[in-house]
């Protein structure tokens, strides 16, 4: 299997404000290796720190949130072509990676504890190519313990597994501010340690809304 690897820079208005920020992609190229794209994904790091590229003239106004590197095969149809996705920090660090498998070939089994970044209560940061969000963790990825729990039930129940999970499940529980039930399932690689400071008072909301979360289920 041949792939490629499209590297994206992901910026906002640097006068925008949390708790939702409109985001622009910008295209960095394709590259035939992942240490290619990576290398020039620091040198644009380099280059936008300096204040030396071309499009600076573009984004001077923006802040760099992000950077994504997406793994994808060749001679395959657009969408279904996706193998991995990789985020980075606006200096280059690595955020967080997935496998993605749409025709359903590779399993995906849990994460194992030290794999897992954020725990519910955690204010964090989703991040992707139309906006970036602050939302509140109610629960993590599962767990390779909690895979395997499942597999026991399973087996209990049908003696056998019917079904497995797939990339979708490598993801966290979040929700947004707003009225009600306002949670989403974003996939691993998009959520983000905030990339500015949280105000007192956004702080104070997001304590309020997780408090309500735990209402919602008992667990106050």
């Amino acid at each position: 299997m041949k792939t490629i690897f499209e590297l994206v820079r992901i910026t906002a208005n640097s006068k925008s404000r949390y708790p939702v920020r409109k985001t622009r992609k910008w295209d960095m190229g394709f590259f035939s290796t992942l240490a290619k794209a990576e290398k020039q994904m620091n040198e644009d790091v380099k280059i936008c720190r300096a204040g030396e590229s071309d499009q600076m003239v573009h984004i001077a106004e923006d802040d760099v949130l992000a950077y994504k590197i997406t793994e994808r095969e060749l001679d395959e149809e657009q969408g279904d072509n996706i193998q991995s996705v990789r985020t980075y920090t606006a200096d280059g660090s690595p955020n967080d990676k997935c496998l993605l498998d749409h025709k359903c070939e590779r399993h995906f089994e849990g994460r194992s504890q030290e794999q897992i970044r954020f725990r519910p209560g955690d204010i964090v940061e989703v991040i992707d190519e139309r906006q970036a969000e602050l939302c509140v963790v109610e629960h993590a990825q599962p767990t390779e313990d909690d895979y395997k729990r499942f597999c026991n039930r399973c087996q209990e129940k049908y003696n056998e597994i019917p079904f497995h999970w797939d990339y979708s499940d490598d993801s966290y529980l979040v929700e947004s501010l707003g009225e009600g039930d306002t949670h989403f399932h974003p996939l691993s690689p998009y959520v983000f340690s905030p990339t500015r400071p949280v105000s007192k008072a956004l702080k104070d909301k997001f304590k309020s809304k997780y408090e309500e979360i735990l209402a919602r289920y008992g667990k106050h």
